[in-house]
């Protein structure tokens, strides 16, 4: 469904007759330029997931191997716990000693097996979320297998730094788990902001509406322009999923610069002003607006366990 192969395709409202078209005007509030900051903040820390040397050991800065990271290098950053598998859940815990933040990354797809955890699109009921709630099984799945761990360890590192605010990050199919993940930390009691990328539709309407009527409000759901994997999964219609809102739409093509106004706040569950309403499902793959979210999301080589026939 997703990622890096670019094996998605998803519902078709509008269609584009090119990648390159022209911004669609819309009299939607544009977002701030403190949380376009944090929006290119935290959209280095999902792309960092997918570098090796931030995966593969603890107790080492943050960094990338492209110098597309400046943000996140400028902080004093450590990585107290990692978990790579290429059978399993791959990401990292961080801190951030610069902003006083505890990051918690998930990888986006990289190898087959990511790619098989993608396409697992039947639901599984998650009734302890809340009532008439079900999700992605793949995606549940690969947050259940990496929680037994994560989960005691974000325990230590939110006493051992108190005053420290926690984020979950990540893109496309690390976005996606990185959304329940967080959902779950919140129910659990944890204060925390959800930041994703690309994420593709992570459940029902019932477990949307329980993310957009959560408070305080804090899951920050980019998309960009016709970016097809939030629009997914794709292949089982018969199914309720749904996005969650807000969501803040990069409104303008590619790999340019992106500015304040050119991110949009989009309001209401599964709206089509935003980037269900722009692009074909089909016609315009592989989209290479899914691999530009506030800049480059490919700021490394590719990791060790990449495994895909396709450049990512």
């Amino acid at each position: 469904m997703l990622i890096q192969v670019f094996l998605f395709t998803h519902r078709t409202i509008h269609q584009i007759t090119h990648a390159f078209a022209s911004p669609v005007q819309l009299s939607t509030r544009e977002i701030s330029s403190t949380l376009l900051h944090d929006f290119e903040l935290f959209s280095q820390y999902a792309a960092l997931a997918a570098c090796d040397q931030n995966i593969n050991s603890t107790h080492h800065k943050l960094t990338c191997d492209k110098n597309t990271c400046g943000l996140v290098e400028a902080d004093d950053t450590e990585t107290i716990y990692v978990f790579h598998s290429t059978s399993g859940p791959t990401g990292y815990i961080a801190l951030d000693h610069t902003k006083k933040l505890i990051v918690l990354t998930f990888r986006t797809s990289v190898n087959l097996n990511d790619l098989a955890i993608d396409n697992k699109s039947d639901p599984t009921k998650i009734e302890e979320i809340c009532a008439g709630c079900w999700a992605h099984t793949g995606f549940w799945g690969y947050w259940k297998a990496a929680s037994d761990k994560v989960i005691p360890q974000l325990e230590q590192v939110t006493k051992a730094n108190p005053s420290y605010h926690l984020e979950v990050v990540g893109h496309s199919m690390g976005g996606a788990v990185a959304t329940l993940a967080g959902t779950v930390l919140r129910k659990q009691g944890y204060k925390l902001d959800i930041w994703s990328f690309g994420s593709p539709k992570v459940g029902n309407y019932k477990l949307a509406e329980h993310i957009t009527n959560a408070k305080p409000i804090s899951v920050y759901r980019a998309t960009h322009y016709t970016d097809s994997a939030p629009k997914g999964p794709y292949d089982v219609p018969e199914l309720d999923y749904t996005q969650s809102s807000p969501e803040y739409w990069i409104n303008k093509p590619l790999d340019e610069e992106v500015t304040a106004e050119d991110v949009i706040l989009v309001e209401g569950i599964n709206s089509d002003k935003g980037n269900a309403g722009h692009g074909n499902v089909t016609s315009n793959l592989p989209d290479a607006n899914h691999l530009y979210y506030f800049g480059p999301v490919q700021v490394c080589e590719y990791p060790a366990d990449f495994a895909y026939s396709a450049a990512p």
